[in-house]
């Protein structure tokens, strides 16, 4: 909880004080600020907490027989939480009026693009096949990384920088969650700021919730097939 709690806070919290100073910002600030912070929370909560500070991974190693289902869903649960909690301080930090500009730090599919609102099929399919390929990037360093007793012991470092190049290159297009919980946490509390468009919850859960679990199975998928051998597959992973 504490772990998500912090990634959410310093990803979507530098979205919004990001404008404060540089209303046309690029970014660069978030995607470091973001993969920096995951890097330490990820580093300080692995050993005691297996899910990745990251539903999608947690469902992920669920579905590979890695946790049970008493495991998988306390960690949904506290990193669920602990977005919203962040979000909830996000709320309350911010004016209303830049929390309600930046969307406050909520990935959305339309944010850079106001002249069109609307989440027809097209924007739908990609943004989910968007999401689904950045959350595969992170997956991967995470078996790569983490899971995998062959790698090195680098902690969450790569994970963190295949998250700061998933939201540099996602940004402008999806927001480049590659997380649930990072969409989940803002997304809840924007729709109390007064005289803005709630989000189409339905449309965003599949693309910020679907395409995300989509991406970690089938990146656990191709490194459990294609770069374990098969005789080393059970003795390898932890």
């Amino acid at each position: 909880m504490l772990g998500t709690f912090l990634v959410v806070l310093v990803g979507a919290g530098t979205v919004c004080a990001s404008t404060l100073s540089h209303p046309s910002f690029q970014p660069t600030v978030p995607a470091l600020a973001e993969g920096f912070a995951l890097a330490v929370a990820l580093t300080v909560s692995f050993q005691v907490s297996p899910g990745c500070l990251n539903p999608a991974l947690t469902l992920m190693q669920w579905v590979f027989k890695r946790i049970d289902n008493l495991q998988a869903g306390g960690l949904i649960l506290a990193q669920s939480l602990g977005a919203a909690l962040a979000g909830l301080v996000l709320r309350l930090t911010f004016n209303p009026s830049v929390y309600a500009e930046m969307h406050g730090g909520t990935p959305h599919l339309t944010a850079f693009n106001p002249g069109n609102q609307s989440l027809q099929l097209p924007q739908l399919v990609s943004g989910t096949a968007f999401e689904l390929f950045l959350t595969c990037l992170v997956a991967l360093a995470a078996f790569a990384t983490l899971f995998d007793r062959r790698a090195p012991r680098l902690g969450g470092l790569m994970v963190g920088l295949a998250q700061s190049a998933a939201v540099l290159f996602g940004y402008r297009f999806t927001g480049g969650s590659a997380n649930p919980a990072r969409w989940f946490g803002p997304a809840l509390w924007e729709a109390t700021v007064p005289n803005t468009t709630p989000p189409n919850w339905l449309a965003e859960t599949v693309i910020y919730v679907g395409g995300p679990v989509l991406g970690a199975l089938l990146a656990a998928a191709l490194y459990v097939n294609l770069i374990l051998p098969p005789e080393k597959r059970s003795e390898s992973l932890r």
